[in-house]
């Protein structure tokens, strides 16, 4: 499994812990050692980065799993470089695009506004 560090220990990132948290609850006979959450486990397969992009790259590289944001790998996913590998799914952030009223280039905005609803 492959880690990599929130920004001050978000309690909704996500993290192994929570997906297998999610996974008991779903499932109460869905088995995990808990030393396998254990960032400071001695497991050589265990890796631990500081952020998502690193993570990513371990796992293309073939060095293990990791839980990572659905936008951010989205191009891996369509180009095959990277796969699904179980269809459950911690909930997600939402994220907003936000402008000021009257905004001067609000005709420019209202263009990318549309462009985000379409890519996604």
């Amino acid at each position: 499994m492959i880690h990599y560090d929130w920004i001050n220990n978000d309690p909704e990132a996500p993290t192994w812990r929570r997906w297998f948290e999610l996974a008991r609850a779903i499932d109460p006979d869905f088995k995990f050692s808990d030393k396998a959450l254990n960032k400071s486990s001695d497991r050589p397969c265990d890796l631990s980065f500081r952020e998502e992009l690193h993570a990513i790259d371990a796992v293309i590289g073939g060095q293990g799993v990791a839980i990572c944001g659905d936008i951010v790998v989205g191009n891996e996913l369509r180009n095959g470089a990277l796969v699904k590998a179980h269809p459950l799914s911690l909930p997600g952030y939402g994220f907003y695009l936000v402008s000021m009223p009257q905004h001067p280039r609000a005709a420019a905005i209202a263009a990318f506004s549309a462009w985000m609803r379409a890519v996604s």
